[in-house]
């Protein structure tokens, strides 16, 4: 028998509010075993993150309450983490219990170097001198990887990509060999590749120390490649546990299966993703307890909106059919790095370096790559967000590389953009309905104001929103919601060209789907013309007619969707498939 490190029961998370507490864990038990992974899934708001939290002794005291027991087992020791005092608790986090964070940047001080932030956990916890805790910390930057070891040390977060700082984080975590390793959404910011290396390294060293690990993610094909069992949380509760292999093999409950179901598959297309709720009902009793009903979601409606070989030539022969709407020709972006005293460029570097391609009407371009392959600044130079450098960008026969005043406004109106992060996109200060119907007013759409909210409440339930959503505020939806919001906004200036840059990247699984569905039904029935960027080539393998694939601001190759993923003809494309998480 395992020694079990962490045993949880009973434990029961509420918050105070304005109407009193509210429970965001209810009453969950499990156990963690030394040098196991377990994975905790589920989507945003089902308690994973204030569960890790709480094992730290992280969430704050004036209004949060923790009820039930956190028994942690060290040297012989068994300690309830939730009747310590802060001093102890001090001596535990970081030392015996570390955690990496979801978000690096942020979890990492901008104002301090990197080596000096891991060489600090090293002098506090194991009283370390200076120059002994330098070398340790280099020594782990070897460890995850790094290069220019040296370098990592004295840069600051902000020098560092992703997964940079994320490797930072893990070198930070594992200064003081813990038993117990909490990764609360280490990979979800990242992309495939990054996150395959980190999942790689996050193995290598769970088996080089011992340590035991508790994985939290909203995925599940991320949880396969590196969990050995699995909690499903759904709303404060633990619905399904297992081995990986039970849950994904034979899933029981209706959440588990509507979560596995919701990735987009790889083996095939789809014009439609399942989805959460074509697996389950919520019922709402009179006294507030919800009631799961399952739904039967059989073989045969699944099967049905898969796309045939021939539905897809049919499709490719319709958009090869019809006219050019893009067609971007040599397009080059520089930024300037270095200046001299007196202001005269000494170095630059190319973002987009000498790009050619073009879109058709009605047709979606997926464009991939990783992160700093210069896909934003193409999307932002064809919008005119920022200017070229060289090249020309034609939209329906007409150069608008360098047109300037009402032409441009007008164009606005035309191509629009729908953002990666849906909670920066909106005004905080603004009613949703007020910010749909800004970009009627500034365009002067419709005849009269009573118009203008009569299209935007159309728009809003499109979206599939209730027109009642109309006088709130953003901070009252989730991302989902806000996402949504965000895509009718864009739908009211009835655009004929959308850029989606990483729409979907900052979204629960569950939540993607439907968003992705959105998508594709808005396309079928306004015939919209898409450029699709992600890092995920799942999801534009998805979406997309065709795919460009861009690396260090070129494009490595481009061509049909389905050819590329069967048959990729670069080295860099290949590793792009090779780090899509597959599952069992």
């Amino acid at each position: 028998m395992r020694d079990k490190i962490l045993i949880v029961k009973d434990l029961k998370i509420s918050f105070k509010s304005e109407n009193g507490w509210n429970t965001a864990v209810k009453g969950i038990d499990f156990e963690l075993y030394k040098g196991e992974t377990l994975g905790i899934v589920g989507e945003s708001g089902s308690g994973k993150s204030v569960t890790s939290l709480s094992l730290l002794g992280l969430l704050p005291n004036d209004s949060a309450r923790i009820e039930g027991e956190m028994l942690f087992s060290t040297n012989g020791v068994s300690r309830n983490l939730n009747s310590i005092d802060d001093a102890e608790m001090q001596k535990i986090r970081g030392n015996n219990i570390a955690m990496i964070f979801q978000e690096p940047m942020t979890a990492l001080n901008p104002v301090m170097r990197c080596g000096l932030q891991v060489d600090e956990a090293l002098i506090l916890h194991r009283k370390m001198s200076k120059s002994e805790a330098k070398t340790t910390t280099l020594s782990l930057f070897e460890k995850v990887k790094l290069p220019n070891i040296e370098r990592m040390y004295n840069a600051y977060p902000h020098e560092l990509s992703g997964g940079q700082k994320q490797r930072i984080m893990i070198a930070m975590a594992l200064s003081c060999q813990p038993d117990i390793l909490i990764a609360d959404e280490p990979t979800t910011a990242l992309d495939v590749t990054v996150q395959k290396a980190i999942l790689d390294l996050m193995l290598d060293l769970k088996t080089e120390m011992g340590t035991s690990v508790v994985f939290i993610t909203h995925d599940l094909g991320v949880v396969a490649d590196i969990a050995d069992r699995v909690i499903v949380l759904y709303k404060g509760e633990i619905v399904e546990q297992g081995t990986v292999q039970e849950i994904f093999k034979n899933p029981k409950h209706p959440y588990t299966k509507g979560l596995l179901a919701c990735r987009p598959p790889l083996e095939y297309k789809v014009n439609h993703l399942p989805t959460v709720s074509d697996f389950m009902s919520v019922q709402t009793a009179t006294d507030g307890s919800t009631q799961v009903i399952e739904k039967f979601y059989s073989d045969a409606f699944a099967k049905s909106f898969i796309v045939t070989t021939e539905e897809e030539q049919l499709r490719q022969l319709q958009i090869a059919a019809k006219p050019k709407l893009l067609e971007v020709s040599h397009l080059t972006k520089e930024f300037v790095t270095r200046k001299s005293i007196f202001g005269k460029t000494l170095d630059t570097v190319s973002a987009v370096n000498d790009v050619s391609f073009h879109v058709n009407e009605g047709e979606t371009l997926g464009l991939v790559g990783e992160s700093g392959c210069g896909k934003t600044t193409l999307s932002r130079t064809i919008l005119r967000l920022i200017e070229p450098s060289s090249g020309s960008i034609v939209y329906e026969n007409k150069d608008i590389t360098h047109i300037r005043g009402e032409q441009l406004r007008a164009l606005r109106k035309d191509i629009q953009i729908i953002f990666q992060d849906p909670y920066s996109s909106l005004n905080p200060k603004m009613t949703i309905g007020e910010a749909i119907l800004e970009p009627m007013r500034v365009h002067n759409m419709f005849e009269n104001e009573h118009q203008r909210k009569e299209k935007a409440i159309e728009l809003l339930e499109t979206v599939s929103l209730q027109a009642d959503y109309f006088q709130r505020f953003p901070h009252e939806f989730s991302g989902g919601q806000r996402q949504r919001i965000v895509i009718a906004r864009t739908l009211a200036l009835s655009p004929r060209f959308i850029i989606c840059d990483e729409c979907v990247s900052a979204l629960d699984v569950s939540v993607q789907a439907q968003v992705l569905n959105l998508l594709m039904e808005l396309r079928q029935k306004f015939g919209f013309t898409y450029i699709f960027i992600s890092h995920d080539l799942s999801v534009v393998k998805l979406i997309s007619d065709r795919l460009m694939v861009m690396n260090k601001g070129k494009i490595e190759e481009i061509g049909n969707s389905e050819d590329i993923y069967r048959n990729p003809q670069s080295d860099y494309t290949k590793r792009l498939i090779d780090a899509i998480p597959k599952g069992l």
